[in-house]
C-alpha cells in the first residue's frame, strides 16, 4: 500500500497488500535491469495462489512477508536517512493498518524484521520531509514524528 525509492541509493520498496493470507514488502535494487515479476496471481508472498505459470519477467519473492490475522493491509514507508535517531538510519520503515507497530528491516533489501509497538490506531500512511525524517499518519488524523 505505497512505494518509495531510497533517497541515498535510488532503490524501490513497495508495501503490497495481499489477497487473504500474506502482506509483503518488495525490493527492486536501482541497478536491476527491469521487468520484476512480483509474482501475483500466481504467489501471493511465497506460498503458491494458483497452478498459472508467471508469464513474464523475473520472478522476484518479496523480503518481508506477514501473515494476516492481526495484519491486514501493510503500510509501506521509507529507508530513514535523517539525522534525529542515528540508530535507525539505513532502516526500511512499514506497518500494517491493523496491526499497532513499526517495523523496520535493513536496507537495502534485508530479511530479519524488527517490531516495535506503539499507539498509533489505523496507520494509514508515512511521510519524509527534505532532512529524511520520518513521519506516520492514522486515518483518526493525527501525524506522529518519529523520535527516539
Amino acid at each position: 500500500w505505497r512505494f518509495s525509492f531510497d533517497r541515498k541509493t535510488g532503490d524501490l520498496y513497495i508495501g503490497d497488500v495481499g489477497q487473504n493470507a500474506f502482506e509483503e514488502v518488495n525490493f527492486t535494487p536501482r541497478r536491476s535491469p527491469g521487468l520484476e515479476n512480483y509474482g501475483w496471481r500466481v504467489y501471493e508472498g511465497r506460498s503458491r495462489f494458483t497452478n498459472e505459470q508467471p508469464t513474464s519477467g523475473r520472478l522476484v519473492f518479496p523480503i518481508v512477508v506477514q501473515p494476516n490475522g492481526p495484519n491486514c493491509s501493510v503500510i509501506g514507508g521509507f529507508v530513514y536517512r535523517g539525522a534525529a535517531v542515528p540508530g535507525a538510519r539505513g532502516r526500511y520503515f512499514f506497518g500494517d493498518n491493523c496491526e499497532p507497530q513499526i517495523r523496520t528491516v535493513a536496507a537495502p533489501g534485508g530479511k530479519k524484521v524488527r517490531g516495535e509497538p506503539v499507539k498509533i490506531s489505523s496507520l494509514s500512511s508515512f511521510g519524509e520531509d527534505a532532512k529524511g525524517e520520518l513521519y506516520a499518519t492514522s486515518l483518526d488524523g493525527v501525524v506522529y514524528r518519529l523520535v527516539s
